[in-house]
């Protein structure tokens, strides 16, 4: 599993059991509660690295942050 880490969100790349090779993000708040799920999984890391820094963009802009 990879954290990646700004001030508002916190990024989980996780692999998926039972389907290798496969990796979900999961977007946290400060306080740890999840925000946001991949609504699919990616055959790279990279990819889902992409996707979830999409959606952390995303997130800031509609939250004014």
């Amino acid at each position: 599993m990879q954290i990646e880490s700004d001030r508002t969100h916190t990024v989980e790349i996780v692999p998926c059991a039972g389907l290798s090779p496969s990796f979900r993000w999961v977007i946290r708040g400060p306080d740890g509660t999840a925000l946001r799920h991949s609504p699919y999984a990616f055959s790279t890391e990279k990819g889902a690295r992409i996707s979830a820094s999409c959606w952390t963009r995303e997130l800031v802009e509609t939250s004014g942050g």
